[in-house]
């Protein structure tokens, strides 16, 4: 028992509250108002606390406790208010079968009421000054404070069971910009154990409107280093794995390691990788995907439709990024609360969570509704025999891996001109290239450069789907195969 007091405190009443006849040891503690503090003349004390969070915070240090040293009996009292010397401001008692385990825990429970709890000390000095004297405590024992959860955990379908099991829980998210900010805030936020983060871009001004988890001075630096960072300041106790590297490079056993997966990319090459991977891993994912007001989301499990179910006249390579199409930042916000939404609803096992369906959600008129989206038998997804596609996107930084290649410069004319290209290659303007694609060799490798990246992945999906299965999309264009 934890309680804020604010009349005066009886010794004897709270140490019969704490004896237990099946114990050996009973040991207390009391805290008095004495009047003197660091070299000052103290007159009198006020204690100030939030009740309601004290009390709440006080109850899990005494389970911490009672854990931890095996006690039958906890009691601890704290007085709030004007206290005047000599009046006792807190009681510990603590009963135990072993006397050690007793002296331990009192001594335990103390220390951290004092580091912990939200009260707060003011010393009335005879000078006629006061001060408050504890607001530190925490800073100076190095103190990681921890997250409050009892807002979550008095919702019926939660409770203490249904939040621990979310602190096992492993949740693998795959992007971290628009989609995967507020995917990763709330994950961390509801208690979730373990976060790992995919992420090889770096911030860039555009970013910074829609993806919240960044500031201005960060420009440059690694997003998924800074997102790292951010959710170890919110909550201390959270487990953060970081990926720089896009998804492709991860392995279907590392996927293994995680409970569910949520797609956070604005691209399509990306989700239908994650897609054919996690159904080869049996790992469950939750896609979103958005388009201006637009958006829509789809959990895939082993058992379920998939994203390659959803596209019966064939999977649509050119749907524009948020580059191409633009993005009002409020958008990816929603669309990524209810992915957080849906994947602690997967994981908890919750009523109304989204099976063999598609969520169409339209912010222009705020209307969402469900479509049913059976599992097709013809989905070339679902067959576990069949290898993972081979990506198409790569960096400068694994263009060793294609060894010889052919470089391709598939912009217009004006552009080529304008920025040409500081290496060996051949121009082809995309339209050409795809009505004549027999300019290109098929058996040999080739690299697309356009301006960012984003018509190459187009013109190489196309030349694939007619046997050009060596042809390759540069992620960032022209400019960042110039710098090197």
């Amino acid at each position: 028992m934890f309680k804020i007091y604010s009349e005066p405190l009886n010794a004897e009443k709270l140490k019969a509250e704490a004896e237990n006849p099946t114990c050996g040891a009973l040991v207390t503690f009391e805290g008095w108002v004495r009047n003197h503090n660091d070299g000052h003349d103290v007159t009198s004390l006020e204690y100030e606390a939030y009740n309601a969070l004290a009390e709440v915070e006080g109850e899990r240090i005494l389970d911490e406790a009672r854990e931890k040293f095996g006690l039958k009996q906890a009691v601890c009292v704290h007085r709030v208010g004007h206290l005047a010397i000599g009046d006792l401001a807190v009681w510990v008692g603590v009963s135990t079968p072993h006397r050690d385990a007793a002296f331990k825990a009192c001594r335990f429970i103390i220390d951290e009421i004092k580091v912990r709890v939200p009260i707060w000390k003011k010393e009335h000095y005879v000078s006629g000054d006061s001060g408050w004297v504890n607001c530190e405590e925490c800073a100076k024992h190095g103190h990681k404070p921890k997250m409050d959860y009892s807002r979550q955990t008095v919702l019926p379908f939660m409770g203490t069971a249904g939040q621990e099991k979310l602190a096992a829980s492993k949740v693998l998210v795959v992007g971290a910009g628009g989609l995967g900010c507020p995917v990763l805030t709330y994950l961390a936020g509801a208690g979730i154990g373990k976060l790992g983060i995919v992420e090889h871009d770096h911030l860039e001004a555009s970013n910074l409107h829609r993806q919240f988890l960044y500031a201005p001075k960060h420009l440059g630096e690694k997003k998924v280093a800074l997102a790292e960072q951010w959710l170890k300041q919110y909550n201390p106790s959270l487990s953060v794995e970081t990926y720089s590297a896009r998804f492709q490079t991860l392995e279907v056993e590392q996927l293994m390691a995680y409970d569910i997966i949520i797609e956070c990319t604005d691209c399509m090459n990306t989700k239908l990788l994650v897609n054919r991977a996690a159904l080869k891993a049996g790992v469950p994912v939750v896609f979103s995907s958005i388009y201006q007001f637009e958006g829509q989301v789809q959990v895939v499990t082993s058992e379920s439709s998939c994203l390659e179910c959803l596209y019966e006249g064939g999977v649509p390579k050119d749907v524009p990024s948020c580059a191409v199409a633009g993005v009002l930042g409020a958008v990816p916000g929603v669309l990524g609360s209810i992915q957080a939404l849906e994947a602690i609803k997967q994981l908890l096992q919750l009523d109304g969570r989204l099976e063999n369906q598609l969520l169409l959600v339209n912010l222009a008129d705020y209307s969402m509704r469900k479509l049913a989206l059976p599992k097709s038998s013809q989905c070339p997804a679902h067959d576990l025999e069949t290898p993972l596609p081979e990506p198409i996107d790569i960096t400068v930084e694994e263009l060793d891996q294609l060894g010889t290649m052919q470089i391709v410069d598939i912009r217009n004319s004006d552009e080529v001109l304008a920025e040409p290209l500081a290496c060996e290659h051949i121009h082809i303007p995309m339209d050409q290239l795809l009505n004549q694609p027999q300019l290109l060799d098929k058996d040999a490798t080739h690299l697309l450069v356009c301006a960012a990246g984003v018509r190459t992945q187009y013109a190489a999906n196309a030349l694939r789907s007619v046997g050009y299965n060596k042809v390759y999309s540069l992620v960032g264009g022209n400019r960042v195969l110039n710098q090197l």
